[in-house]
């Protein structure tokens, strides 16, 4: 086995003190041969800190060094602090200490008088020697996390912008324009909790006569519920056209028919999906609509009066037979209907002193103020609450609502 090579130690001086040699303790210390000095004046200190393997240094400091001449020694041992290398300056006279210790803060760098004792100054050479090592393991690993920290960080920024790219092309997939015909309008709210969203929702004009409107709600979160949300949006089936004519399809005809798709998919992921559409005459205001596990609707008036819908329907893409039912309303001037999400059920703090994020009755509370003068400012009004509560930034799920409203 070949033995290791002895350390190598630089020793940086323009000449050598007798005190040094003599009283001190680097005479000794340079006559050993478990070392293996290299010197170097202070002009070719740099180089040889550059390009050699340095186990530490000894930098003898004479007077002028601390006296006009500090650059070239504050020189030598930045070279030093940079590369990590311990390094002992020797200072020539007691006077020249103080500048040696300020000069010495950085870790690894100490200030020793000339004088210092050979055991004192083998010692501290020692201590300095066996750190090397531990110093190059740290240094070397550093290395690879920042590498790695630097290839992490590119594709966090690549994910970053994909997901991006993703939420924008799921809000393509949203009505640009809702419609508005004679006394029937529509308010939209809709906030993902993260870049993309679970929920989704349409507000179409079928014909002439009729508007469709839906929201749906993916069983999950993040990208596999956004991509299911986007199938949802294509496959649900509301008009059906032949040569000469067509036909609307009813809200519940329609559930049947996506639930057989979504089931015929066999998604391995998020394959359950809520859902309620509704179906409005313009002319009539006779509503039909159908339910499939999704939170109930909400009818509301301008005289102040609540009602909560009740019908049946289970979730999209568990049982392949399922039926739907199937409910009609007439509705009159001063009606909205409200569709929403199951994320309000955690949206706003409740009131008994539990914070937003957790499941309480409060977004029932807040619901039941829409009914009243003025639907729309009443929406709105409920929208800005959300925005500018505490926490509105991190909230625990998407949001969604939809609030058909005909004008008294």
């Amino acid at each position: 086995m070949v033995a290791p090579s002895p350390p190598r130690i630089l020793v940086v001086s323009d000449s050598v003190p007798s005190e040094a040699l003599g009283g001190g303790g680097l005479g000794p210390l340079l006559a050993r041969d478990d070392y293996r000095f290299i010197f170097a004046d202070m002009a070719a200190a740099s180089e040889k800190i550059a390009n050699h393997d340095l186990a530490a240094a000894i930098v003898l400091a004479p007077p002028p060094y601390f006296n006009g001449h500090q650059k070239d020694l504050i020189h030598v041992i930045d070279g030093l602090v940079q590369r990590q290398i311990g390094a002992i300056v020797l200072a020539h006279q007691d006077a020249d200490m103080a500048m040696a210790e300020r000069m010495c803060r950085a870790d690894g760098l100490m200030a020793v008088p000339v004088t210092c004792s050979a055991d004192e100054l083998a010692g501290r050479l020692a201590g300095l020697a066996a750190a090397r090592p531990i110093v190059d393991q740290l240094q070397r690993e550093n290395h690879l996390l920042r590498q790695f920290d630097s290839g992490l960080n590119s594709r966090m920024s690549q994910m970053d912008e994909e997901m991006r790219l993703a939420a924008r092309l799921q809000v393509d997939f949203l009505p640009r324009n809702l419609p508005e015909v004679g006394k029937v309008s529509f308010n939209v709210f809709f906030r993902p909790a993260s870049y993309v969203s679970g929920d989704i929702y349409d507000v179409t004009r079928l014909d002439e006569d009729h508007v469709g409107f839906f929201v749906a709600d993916a069983v999950g979160h993040g990208m596999p519920a956004a991509l299911l949300t986007i199938f949802l949006k294509r496959a649900l089936q509301t008009k059906i056209v032949t040569r000469d004519e067509y036909r609307l399809v009813l809200p519940n005809e329609a559930l049947t028919h996506l639930n057989k798709e979504l089931v015929s998919q066999q998604l391995s992921m998020c394959q359950f999906v809520t859902m309620v559409y509704g179906m409005l005459n313009i002319k009539t205001l006779e509503l039909q609509w159908a339910r499939a596990g999704h939170p109930p609707p909400m009818k509301l008036s301008t005289n102040g009066t609540v009602e909560e819908l009740q019908l049946e329907g289970a979730l999209l893409g568990v049982f392949p037979d399922e039926v739907f039912a199937l409910q009609t309303l007439q509705m009159k001037p001063g009606d909205s209907i409200l569709m929403y999400s199951d994320g309000f059920e955690s949206a706003f703090p409740d009131v008994t002193g539990g914070g937003a994020g957790e499941i309480n009755e409060r977004y029932y509370q807040e619901f039941r103020k829409l009914a009243g003068p003025n639907p729309k400012a009443r929406f709105a009004a409920m929208t800005a609450e959300l925005d500018n509560q505490e926490g509105s930034l991190h909230q625990r799920d998407d949001l969604t609502a939809v609030m058909l409203s005909i004008a008294e």
